[in-house]
């Protein structure tokens, strides 16, 4: 009985335990998920702009946004997360769209993409829901591509192959023994080599202090590496070189000279293409590189933790083979062995090297071949071949030299010492037209000259903006349009002459005319063109008759010049509209619009002493003002300058893309606008040359904070963006509202 008693409260007891461990672990898991009180998210809002402020690292910047969302996304209410989330949107959007799945955990990635799913679902992030959407299946895109190269599986190449180099992140989170998953990133280099005349010079993009710092001696030796190993195939090359290594992703954290072998490879490349020799050299499949190298070519190491890291960063990339430095050989592959415990179908080749000839010895990374018959034409004839393969030979050039001889037909243009030459299909000179680029950009000959089948004969016609000397214009024009037929036989010439006022003055006639584009219209190919007033305000955009040289309708009249124009179908009705990017000199800032072809007429309105007199309101699908800026003010700019190229539209992703300069000897980008055309949101990026020259104006105190690319300077920004809300039976005069008041 005694004993019955005692298994009894034997199990009571127990129980008791049991009810109060579970009581404790209930307590806990609401401890870990309580909600955060105002006072505790404003001092989590102060941590993350603080931390963010002071990187520039973009993996370390989505790290801090990632786990401060997921903060307040767990509160599940909409009024929290306008008041602490919608202020971070641009930069949070800016990292999702620098962020690549290249170098990262895939289970990491998943993780981004997760949340990034959440906020596009959100109510805040409406206006950016379809560039959040574009990103995720970017990303999700890649993220299918890693998991198939990490399951062994052979994915198609669609990639230009370079000499890819991992990079390594040291801002990245350390939690992970390589850094959370964030090992590093695959950079690669773009190389231009042109004859330099004293001595050889290094031109290096992004050029931060810090960068030429680091990698300028690297650059020299690979340099004098490379020119000493393509002596072999090159001759006689120039005495000196002008070298422009260009970092494609730019990001702006390249250090020290692990870059070497890569940057040799890269150099050797291009001097082959420059000097053009019997032989080229091309880095085989999706090879990256890493390791120093001595001018006589000896490869040097780096260290344990940085190889281990690299390997990693690779593993979890593109990359099919990795070269790296004998010295290092047990650690890569200790650091591989590692990895592929997870992941034990991932093919990844690695490849220890001592010197810059090993490199070039291995087929299975280098490619060595001749050029192309056809390039080498010359060289092969002056072999000792046989007879026949001589005749052989000689039959099919001369068969091409009939055809070039004989073909009359305008096809292609070149520019070359202050003259545009006008070739057909097959390169022959037929004549040439004076001209002088205004900004040192090839692509503005489209502005000037274009090779249109205007009669749709089988003959190609020539338009030509002739400059005064080259037109036959009195004194008062600034530039006509000439139309010429295969002989350079003139068809017909337009001068653009209207006169028109406002309240300040009359506007003499003396007009500088771009081309825009050609559209079909009832049959006809029609001309639209732009004309800028030579000493005053006044552009206007008109159409023309191409096989009458006549202007048809009336002309559209803006007050302030145009710099840049495109015609697209942002409408998706199967007809382009004219976009314009251009000076508004009424309200002194840069304006974008858009119109539809058969309402290109009156004018665009302004202020009322620029005002074009005796023109109705034009009828414009959108119009907005953008900002200027406080460098503008600096460098005596009377407002911000568009860019006079580079207006283009992304049909995929319905955004028209467009962008102010900062320095106009140069043509450096400043601000760069993404406009979505169907909600009408405009997402401001600060370009890396511009927050440099800004951001060290500010360091001086010449310029006010904030920094540049804060969050802060960007909403500064886009508090100044006025869009027009056109005069209606509602609005009897029509108004400038921001984005959020318009109807």
């Amino acid at each position: 009985m005694v004993s019955g008693f005692f298994i009894y409260k034997s199990i009571i007891y127990n129980a008791l335990n049991l009810l109060f461990l579970w009581k404790v672990s209930i307590a806990v898991e609401n401890k870990n998920n309580k909600k955060l009180n105002p006072i505790e998210l404003e001092s989590l809002r102060s941590e993350l702009i603080e931390k963010t402020l002071n990187t520039s690292s973009n993996n370390l910047r989505l790290y801090l946004y990632q786990n401060y969302f997921e903060k307040i996304l767990f509160l599940c209410n909409p009024n929290i997360e306008e008041a602490f989330l919608k202020e971070f949107f641009d930069d949070y959007i800016s990292c999702i769209c620098k962020f690549e799945v290249w170098g990262v955990e895939p289970d990491i990635t998943k993780e981004l993409q997760e949340q990034f799913k959440k906020v596009s679902a959100l109510k805040i992030a409406f206006e950016n829901t379809n560039l959040l959407n574009s990103e995720i299946d970017r990303i999700e895109k890649q993220l299918e591509k890693l998991n198939l190269i990490l399951d062994g599986k052979d994915v198609e190449d669609d990639e230009t192959h370079k000499a890819f180099f991992p990079l390594i992140d040291k801002d990245a989170p350390v939690e992970h023994p390589y850094g959370k998953g964030f090992y590093g990133i695959i950079e690669s280099i773009t190389v231009r080599i042109n004859k330099a005349v004293t001595s050889d010079k290094f031109i290096i993009v992004p050029s931060e202090k810090e960068i030429e710092k680091k990698i300028l001696e690297q650059c020299q030796k690979s340099w004098l590496l490379a020119l000493g190993l393509s002596k072999k195939y090159v001759k006689k090359p120039f005495k000196h070189h002008e070298v422009i290594i260009s970092f494609d992703k730019k990001q702006g954290f390249y250090e020290g000279n692990s870059l070497g072998i890569a940057l040799t490879l890269s150099f050797l490349d291009q001097i082959l293409k420059f000097y053009n020799p019997a032989f080229i050299i091309n880095v085989k499949e999706q090879s990256a590189f890493t390791g120093g190298v001595t001018e006589a070519g000896e490869v040097l190491c780096t260290s344990e933790d940085i190889i281990k890291r690299k390997v990693a960063a690779v593993f979890f990339s593109e990359i099919n083979s990795f070269v790296f430095p004998k010295c290092e050989e047990t650690y890569a592959y200790f650091a591989l062995t590692q990895l592929k415990n997870s992941y034990p179908g991932r093919k990844l080749k690695l490849i220890p090297v001592e010197e810059i000839n090993d490199v070039l010895n291995r087929r299975d990374v280098i490619k060595i071949k001749k050029q192309k018959l056809i390039v080498r034409t010359g060289k092969f004839i002056k072999k000792n071949w046989i007879s026949a393969a001589v005749t052989v030979l000689l039959a099919i050039l001369f068969g091409y030299l009939f055809v070039v001889d004989f073909d009359d037909n305008p096809a292609m243009v070149f520019y070359n010492s202050n003259q545009i030459f006008v070739t057909n299909k097959n390169s022959k000179k037929l004549f040439s037209f004076p001209f002088t680029l205004q900004w040192g950009k090839i692509e503005e000959i489209n502005k000037y000259l274009r090779i249109l089948d205007i009669n749709n004969d089988g003959k190609n016609e020539i338009l030509f903006v002739e400059s005064p000397e080259s037109a036959n214009s009195n004194n008062l024009k600034m530039s006509s349009l000439s139309c010429y037929d295969k002989h350079k036989k003139l068809l017909w010439n337009y001068n653009f002459d209207e006169i028109v006022s406002s309240n300040r003055e009359i506007m003499i006639p003396e007009y500088g005319i771009d081309l825009v584009d050609t559209v079909n219209e009832n049959g006809k190919m029609v001309l639209v063109a732009y004309a800028c007033n030579a000493v005053s305000f006044a552009s206007a955009v008109f159409k023309i008759d191409l096989l009458k040289g006549k202007k048809i309708g009336d002309a559209f009249w803006c007050s302030g010049h145009i710099n840049d124009a495109i015609l697209t179908d942002i409408n998706m009705d199967k007809k382009k509209e004219f976009i314009g990017w251009a000076s508004d000199n009424g309200f002194e800032q840069p304006v974008i619009w858009a119109m539809n072809l058969d309402t290109l007429q009156g004018a665009r309105p302004t202020t009322q002493d620029y005002q074009i007199h005796d023109k109705q309101e034009a009828k414009l699908l959108f119009y907005i003002r953008t900002p200027n800026t406080d460098y503008d003010r600096f460098a005596n700019h009377r407002q911000g300058i568009p860019a006079f190229i580079g207006l283009f539209y992304e049909e995929q992703n319905n955004t028209l893309c467009f962008q102010t300069i900062y320095n106009l000897a140069q043509l450096k980008s400043a601000l760069i606008y993404r406009l979505n055309v169907k909600s009408l949101e405009l997402n401001i990026f600060i370009d890396d040359n511009y927050r440099i020259s800004r951001d060290t104006l500010v360091a001086k105190g010449k310029l006010k904070p904030p920094f540049t690319d804060t969050k802060e300077y960007i909403t500064n920004l886009k508090n100044q963006i006025l869009y027009w809300q056109p005069t209606s039976a509602i609005n009897k005069n029509g108004k400038w509202v921001k984005r959020e008041e318009l109807e």
